[in-house]
């Protein structure tokens, strides 16, 4: 039976619970949320398939150990005694990264250097300089605790790769994962996302109703382990594959900015699915619904793309006229301000849930109402 390792999945502040949801349907065990990330255990398999296919997280730590040091010597000793030939393959390049509080060892340079040097003599040769495959190694010591960590995942997961026109302050492709995945979108149903920017929610929105996973086409740092037999990834990839099926509902995307409106066109078509999505010119005060039920969803415009007094009150208004079948959500920046104004014209009959987010981005609001 493969060992289980212990992991920890780096999410924006606020959405652990909705990561933990995703990592315990990818079959994680002990998931335990925390602030700013999710603890969780599982195989290296694991660890492969929640790279590829979780839709919130920013990032997947391994954690190789973790023991008390109070000087550098300790510190070389007990890191050079790590089984580092199972992940780190010969000349791969390595880079390692520390943080240290309230620590005997606080010169995180020095620290640095004394994990590198423990790898690699243990590893009985240098590290390489030119090599393709880049090895992160996170050193993190606190009260003179030192936990080492592997990055397995490379690039920010949030960096899906299709948009190439990002507009103005967009939101994060996990942050709109993580909205559509708190509306319970699940592909089965007619949506619509009015003030579309970038596409991202739009896109993101498809990718869940075609069930692709979002990170197909990476490369991950943990396909150059040792340990983990190419055989056994690219069967990870073909389950992802085999999970793919066609879109069947409706998703609409539509933008008041003609400019805006092709930049996500362009960020749809990187994506895929430009064929998928039905992108309009439309302003939503002028919007009806394509279904008798369904999903409309949004990031409402601020700051420069705003530009309209009493906006949000008027989709509020619409929202309630006109999409009285459907169930309504509203996230981003603008949200906390676009409720306020309902709220102040009685718009919404009740507001059933609000949440704030402090994302990465700022504050991110996320509102829905009955």
């Amino acid at each position: 039976m493969e060992h289980t390792h212990h992991f920890y999945a780096i999410t924006p502040p606020g959405l652990e619970a909705i990561a933990a949801t995703e990592l315990a349907g990818l079959a994680a065990h002990d998931i335990v949320p925390e602030k700013g990330g999710v603890a969780f255990r599982g195989s290296q398999e694991l660890m492969a398939r929640v790279n590829l296919r979780a839709r919130s997280l920013t990032r997947v730590l391994m954690r190789l150990d973790s023991f008390k040091a109070l000087s550098f010597p300790e510190l070389y000793n007990k890191c050079r005694r790590l089984e580092w030939a199972r992940f780190v393959s010969p000349g791969s390049r390595l880079s390692v990264q520390a943080a240290c509080h309230a620590s005997r060892l606080l010169h995180s340079g020095r620290v640095e250097q004394a994990v590198a040097d423990a790898i690699q003599d243990r590893l009985g040769n240098p590290a390489g300089e030119t090599g393709q495959d880049l090895q992160q190694v996170l050193v993190r010591i606190d009260r003179d605790v030192v936990t080492v960590s592997l990055d397995t995942s490379g690039d920010r997961l949030d960096r899906r790769g299709y948009r190439l026109q990002p507009g103005h302050a967009p939101l994060r492709e996990t942050i709109a994962a993580a909205l559509l995945l708190w509306a319970d979108w699940d592909g089965l149903m007619p949506l619509m996302v009015p003030m579309c920017g970038a596409g991202t929610l739009a896109i993101e929105a498809a990718w869940i109703a075609m069930r692709r996973a979002p990170n197909l086409g990476r490369h991950f740092p943990f396909q150059a382990w040792p340990s983990l037999p190419a055989k056994r990834w690219q069967g990870v990839l073909d389950k992802a594959a085999a999970m793919q099926r066609a879109v069947t509902v409706p998703i609409h995307a539509s933008d008041l900015d003609p400019a805006v409106l092709q930049s996500a066109m362009a960020n749809a078509a990187q994506a895929g699915v430009l064929d998928t999505i039905a992108f309009s010119h439309a302003d939503v005060r002028t919007l009806e619904p394509v279904a008798e039920h369904g999903l409309i969803i949004c990031n409402p415009p601020y700051g420069l793309r705003l530009g309209h007094d009493g906006l949000y009150a008027q989709i509020g208004q619409v929202l309630r006229a006109r999409f009285a079948g459907w169930k309504r959500k509203v996230g981003g920046e603008g949200s906390r301000d676009l409720w306020l104004s309902m709220a102040d014209l009685r718009a919404m009959r009740r507001v059933t849930q609000v949440t704030k987010h402090h994302c990465i981005q700022g504050w991110t609001g996320v509102a829905q109402w009955s």
